[in-house]
């Protein structure tokens, strides 16, 4: 698919992987829609970075838990745009209270990393006709053996894998869907680690360090521009799959 012009939508797009996402897409001269929840400075400083290289950007500030802030959103996109190219479901978060019977913790992070997802997909399937979808998933959904503290963010991430193999059978050849599965990236969703923590976090991955966003950033760039990739998940985690003995 030629990215250039395309109208491409990524969620929680104001840091991390979405923020690196927008601008490596920019680069390639997609319109960028930068969705963020709160912090509106830093939606600003990747909406400037974003226009140095394409000119048709916006940033929409929108919870994607919210219902009727979704549909919002994707009433300004129909009135900007007249359509949606791409997708990019990248909104997620990390609960510090996450345990194996925590259901409160289970429901939040349901809410935002699973429940999220399908509800952005429903109003962005409303001006699609062609194009790409792309989950942001974890090799975490993937392992099956997920430590205490990340139960329901693996359980998630686990869903989130199995709707994206449900959704590309039931779109293609029109619309393909694919995820990327990260392993540890450095993110502000791991907060302040000092430099020690994070060498022994990434010397887990074979890699021996953190994933940088914009590695994961390249896959996703990827599955965007590949149309004979369909219901995959790109696993770009370091090796951490294969866990150093």
């Amino acid at each position: 698919m030629e990215i250039k012009n395309k109208v491409v939508l990524i969620t929680g797009a104001s840091k991390g992987i979405g923020s690196s996402t927008a601008i490596i897409l920019s680069k390639e001269g997609a319109n960028i829609i930068i969705n963020y929840k709160s912090d509106d400075s830093l939606a600003k400083k990747v909406l400037e970075e974003c226009n140095k290289y394409s000119d048709k950007n916006m940033i929409i500030k929108a919870d994607i838990t919210n219902e009727i802030e979704v549909k919002e959103m994707f009433d300004k996109i129909n009135k900007e745009y007249g359509k949606l190219d791409v997708l990019v479901n990248n909104a997620g978060i990390f609960d510090g209270s996450d345990s194996t019977t925590n259901l409160e913790a289970f429901e939040n992070i349901f809410k935002i990393n699973l429940l999220a997802q399908v509800r952005a997909t429903k109003y962005a399937l409303k001006l699609m006709k062609t194009g790409k979808i792309i989950n942001v998933s974890s090799i975490a959904g993937r392992m099956g053996r997920g430590s205490s503290h990340s139960c329901a963010y693996s359980a998630m991430k686990a869903a989130l894998d199995s709707y994206t193999t449900t959704l590309a059978k039931d779109l293609a050849p029109k619309i393909l869907v694919n995820s990327v599965a990260p392993g540890k990236t450095l993110t502000p969703m791991w907060g302040n680690l000092d430099k020690n923590k994070e060498k022994e976090l990434g010397e887990t991955q074979l890699i021996n360090r953190f994933i940088h966003p914009n590695e994961i950033a390249d896959g996703i760039l990827f599955l965007i521009k590949n149309d004979a990739i369909c219901g995959e998940i790109l696993t770009i985690d370091g090796g951490m799959g294969l866990r150093k003995p």
